[in-house]
């Protein structure tokens, strides 16, 4: 049994499992790439969840302020619904920490405030602090470390802070700078509403700086009970039809065809696409010699009147020949070729830096004649280097 064989003689068998593992490269390297990319993908989703996240070791996380809290007798409860929010805060006294409840709507974050004895708002926009405190706004932003100077004790027995925001409002104000306040607070129907720029002050980079620390068990710990909300994305009562996204505007066909569109795409490519494995070699139809070579090169350069290139060709040339003579290497400088062979003909060696590193011909005629010179220099060097050798 013979094996069939194509023109450069490789049979068909090999090549063709040349082709299928070019193929398999190709489906394992994609392989990789879509692991990479959902590993990537999941460790930054992993880090945007942590960041303001009461269990987060980060940077701008509050892990480090939680523990503390658990460690002074405060059972800290994390909510990641507002539905869980309003379940623990049904029967005790507790402090709700409340980061901007970016997903709810008014009447849900006004509900979670109601059911709270104590609200604090942590970095609260300027919609959720006019929700919270009636007529409170955010006037700027502080620059300086400040001392409370108000009643309330939490505030006072914290010594100084550097303020994130500042606002005003609240029958309360502590931290004051220029026209607003790092803290604001308000009591009605005795239950009470604080509002403070927390992620300056209570996050694991910063709660040790200043009295940041203590303002924060102060305020956070004013109960044996505390519930921390952390909004999502995902717990969201504001879903309106005006909020669909992409995928609920596009009719029901277009997704099967842009799939089908992809397959198509996908299978012409490997129809039309060159097969893996080594070029064909293939016989030139007609054989230029080297001589039709030189000589067409040669009209070029006569006919554009090209001495100057003409005669660095010359030069290099002969450079190289002079090199080969006297037995140097290829990496032979032009300077040291010009030593050796004025040395070994006891030559003038200025003479013959001139005729292989000058200025460049301007005519015909001087090129002729550098061409001739250049062949005595040839032809001298020549037969020195042979009547050396008959006398060695």
């Amino acid at each position: 049994m013979s094996l069939a064989v194509e023109r450069d003689g490789t049979p068909l068998v090999a090549r063709r499992r040349r082709g299928w593992r070019g193929w398999i490269a190709v489906v394992l390297i994609v392989i990789v790439a879509a692991v990479l990319l959902l590993w990537a993908s999941s460790t930054f989703t992993a880090s945007e969840k942590g960041r303001a996240d009461p269990e987060s070791h980060g940077p701008d996380g509050y892990r480090a302020l939680v523990e503390v809290l658990r460690g002074h007798g405060v059972s800290v409860e994390i909510a990641r619904s507002h539905s869980d929010v309003a379940r623990l805060l049904e029967d005790e006294s507790s402090t709700l920490v409340l980061p901007d409840p970016y997903t709810l709507s008014d009447d849900t974050v006004r509900g979670l405030i109601d059911a709270a004895s104590t609200t604090v708002l942590l970095d609260p926009s300027s919609a959720v602090l006019d929700l919270a405190i009636p007529g409170a706004e955010i006037v700027g932003y502080g620059a300086h470390e400040v001392a409370a100077k108000c009643d309330l004790p939490a505030a006072e027995n914290a010594g100084t802070i550097r303020p994130g925001a500042l606002m005003t409002g609240g029958d309360l104000s502590c931290f004051p700078e220029g026209e607003g306040a790092g803290l604001i607070s308000e009591t009605r129907d005795g239950r009470t509403v604080r509002a403070l720029d927390a992620s300056l002050l209570f996050t694991n980079a910063s709660v040790t700086e200043n009295g940041n620390a203590a303002l924060a068990l102060a305020l956070l710990g004013e109960h044996e009970s505390l519930v921390w909300y952390v909004p999502s994305w995902n717990d969201s009562d504001t879903q309106r039809a005006s909020d669909a996204t992409l995928a609920d505007l596009t009719p029901g066909w277009v997704t099967p065809a842009l799939v089908l569109l992809a397959l198509t795409a996908v299978l012409a490519a490997i129809w039309r696409g060159r097969r893996f494995g080594p070029l064909v070699a293939e016989r030139l139809p007609v054989t230029v010699r080297a001589s039709e070579t030189l000589e067409g090169r040669a009209r070029l350069y006569a006919r554009a009147r090209d001495t100057g290139h003409a005669a660095h060709i010359l030069r290099r040339r002969s450079i190289a020949e002079l090199g080969r003579l006297l037995g140097m290497g290829r990496g032979a400088t032009p300077d040291a070729v010009i030593d050796a062979a004025a040395a070994a003909v006891a030559g003038p060696r200025d003479a013959l830096r001139i005729l292989l590193t000058g200025p460049a011909p301007t005519t015909d005629a001087e090129l002729v004649e550098l061409s001739d010179r250049l062949a005595q220099w040839e032809a001298a060097i020549r037969a020195a280097v042979r009547t050396e050798g008959k006398r060695s």
